[in-house]
């Protein structure tokens, strides 16, 4: 210990007494973590006590006045709790501007003398620095006494800046940047609630597994209620896999794979969203990864693995519709969105309930709340939305977590698809002139919206001005459904030549396999010259943004069917490996949940600057992926199956209390 004091007063001396006078920015540079911590300490001596200052604040510049004086005198407790510091860093002018400190060390810190008892609390303050270049926004951690509120810590540290000729940038909510050393918070009636509906949920799950495993053991009859809500059975039936059908037949194995790796690719776009925000050593290195062709493409391109789901999800639709009034020539609509309903909102509501009740207690770090909170106060004001499926036009600009934007687009749709698709069957193809006209309407409504408003992907607008354009032309169902009717038609199609497989020449097989090549090819290269560093051209931008999404389902939908009619060769092989099948089932829960993992797993509890590297970029996504498929397995389990199964029986008793 003796040891350790020495060589910190040995690097104080060295580091506050001779600092080269050649170089002034160097001497702020290196002098700005001892320099705040002398005018956090001076700071009451040299001020007048404000009769207006509340007894909190007063508390805090008696606390750190102590602290300064201790540190003066290189008291131990106090070395200690400047040692949590954040240091300048190395690697400023390259965009390692966060220099949090040691978290821990700090939090833990306690101390008890005659001039009181005080813990260490963690805070996150932002200053504007000028190191011959642009502004940089310096996010330094202190370790201050508890007895500080975190508005009077911002207000002291901008009081700093301003007589230390840096910018006074400070955070708007400082108060998500503080945190104490003391444990939780209570548990709010909110979080208390849903204790008791998740315990519940899962003691009827275990006693259902109970008694399925009690009769598999000792060969006892189990009535079908108890295991369609046991785990045991459960979960065999996802990781049942039923081999591929070798004749065509309604079965479309190969929307299995399909569902699956696009799945994949929505966890890799937003493992690569949250690596674009979050704090790294090197970000220049960063940057140019997301300018180069594998970051564009491994980032924008994966994007369009939500335009996949909505058209895979309205060809199963107006496949199964088509189907059903075929065999009895009616269609009950309540009961297909009922059972829509049921198979969409329970997890999807329960979830939103389990982030507003423990958001706030499933992990800590410098930048947990800053990263967790506007999720847990958007879903505590917005849920509602959020559940009605219209978060996309009602108060878009917080929407509970807003990835799920989707569900409200593939809802809204879904509820006015039959009436299309009823015309389709009824009047056959003379109708799929009405759904061309209403997919060059939505393309029609997506490049007008960017002319008239001067829209552009890139270089970005301003945050506002980008906000705006996704709502207009990206969250809105709209400017999305286009591929959805695409899909609409396209599952006409599959139902029509449903009896036997479609032979088509050879020539015309290979030529649309060649166009759909191609046209893959030319939206992977238009993606690419779209988001490198250009010129800003809003006409390319426009026809880009209401053609590209169109362009890709169309190549998703040769390849589907390709595969239906025994062309896919090698490409059938893979997607309808039958492999993909329990990922296929879990993929739902998994949309749901991935992105909650992230930020809880990851980028929510960094607690130190990450280092950006292409290898490091695929060693998070494939733990998301796997934390993701646990996770989701577990949702499903207790969950999205219980509740189908309850939606099922309840259905099945209206039906014979209706007989009798």
């Amino acid at each position: 210990m003796q040891l350790f004091l020495l060589l910190l007063c040995v690097t104080f001396q060295l580091g506050w007494g001779q600092i080269s006078p050649h170089s002034e920015v160097v001497r702020r540079l290196e002098g700005i973590p001892l320099a705040l911590v002398t005018f956090l300490g001076e700071y009451r001596s040299r001020n007048d006590t404000d009769a207006g200052e509340s007894w909190q604040d007063k508390l805090c510049e008696h606390d750190l006045e102590q602290f300064g004086a201790a540190l003066e005198r290189s008291e131990s407790w106090a070395l200690e709790m400047y040692d949590s510091w954040g240091k300048i860093p190395s690697g400023l002018l390259q965009g390692n501007f966060f220099t949090p400190g040691s978290f821990v060390q700090c939090r833990r810190f306690g101390i008890q003398n005659s001039a009181g008892v005080f813990q260490g609390q963690h805070c996150t303050v932002q200053l504007g620095i000028t190191a011959g270049s642009p502004m940089i926004p310096l996010w330094l951690g202190i370790c201050v006494p508890d007895s500080c509120e975190a508005p009077f810590v911002r207000d002291l540290t901008n009081q700093f800046a301003a007589q230390s000729g840096l910018a006074p940038i400070g955070f708007a909510n400082q108060a998500n940047f503080c945190y104490r050393g003391e444990p939780k918070e209570q548990f709010s009636g909110t979080a208390i609630s849903a204790m008791v509906i998740f315990g519940l949920l899962a003691a009827v799950v275990i006693a259902c597994t109970v008694v399925d495993v009690f009769g598999v053991l000792f060969l006892r009859p189990v009535p079908a209620q108890f295991r369609e809500y046991s785990l045991y059975s459960n979960l065999l039936a996802v990781m049942k896999t039923v081999p591929r059908s070798l004749e065509k037949s309604d079965t479309i194995d190969c929307v299995n794979g399909i569902r699956s790796v696009m799945m994949l690719q929505i966890v890799a776009h937003h493992v690569h969203d949250t690596l674009r925000a979050i704090p790294v050593t090197n970000q220049v290195v960063r940057q140019e990864y997301f300018q180069s062709v594998m970051g564009i493409l491994g980032f924008r391109a994966s994007a369009l693995s939500v335009d996949i789901f909505l058209v895979l999800s309205a060809t199963l639709l107006s496949y199964g519709v088509m189907k059903e009034l075929s065999t009895t020539s009616k269609l009950n609509v309540c009961k297909l969105w009922i059972h829509r309903i049921v198979r969409i909102l329970p997890a999807y509501a329960l979830l939103i309930y389990f982030v507003v009740a423990f958001g706030e207690h499933f992990g800590e770090g410098p930048l947990y709340r800053y990263m967790i909170q506007p999720a847990v106060n958007a879903c505590s004001d917005n849920w509602w939305s959020a559940i009605l499926f219209v978060q996309n036009y009602v108060n878009p600009e917080r929407m509970c977590l807003p990835y799920t934007y989707y569900l409200s687009i593939d809802m809204q749709l879904y509820l006015v698809s039959p009436l299309i698709i009823y015309f389709l069957w009824r009047y056959g193809s003379r109708s799929l002139t009405g759904v061309a006209l209403l997919v060059l309407l939505s393309m029609t409504c997506v490049f007008a919206t960017f002319l008239h408003n001067d829209y552009r992907l890139n270089p970005p607008m301003n945050p506002e001005r980008e906000f705006q354009r996704a709502r207009a032309t990206y969250y809105a169902t709209h400017a999305r459904m286009s591929v959805w009717f695409c899909g609409i038609a396209f599952g006409y199609f599959l139902f029509r030549t449903r009896e036997a497989q479609v032979k088509w020449p050879v020539w015309i097989l290979t030529a649309g396999s060649i166009t759909a090549t191609a046209l893959t090819a030319v939206i992977n290269f238009a993606v690419h010259e779209i988001y490198k560093p250009r010129q800003a051209a809003p006409v390319g931008d426009a026809f880009y943004e209401a053609l590209h999404r169109v362009g890709w389902v169309v190549c998703i939908m040769w390849l589907i069917f390709m595969c239906v009619n025994g062309y896919g060769s090698l490409l059938n092989d893979l997607f309808s490996w039958t492999f993909w099948q329990p990922l296929a089932k879990l993929s739902y829960c998994m949309y749901l949940l991935h992105f909650v993992v992230i930020m809880v797993t990851f980028g929510g509890v960094l607690r130190q600057p990450f280092y950006f590297s292409e290898i490091n970029l695929q060693y998070v996504t494939l733990g998301v992926v796997g934390l993701s498929v646990v996770v989701s397995l577990l949702w499903t389990l207790f969950i999205e199956r219980p509740f189908i199964a309850l939606e099922r029986n309840v259905r099945m008793w209206i039906e014979e209390k209706s007989k009798q």
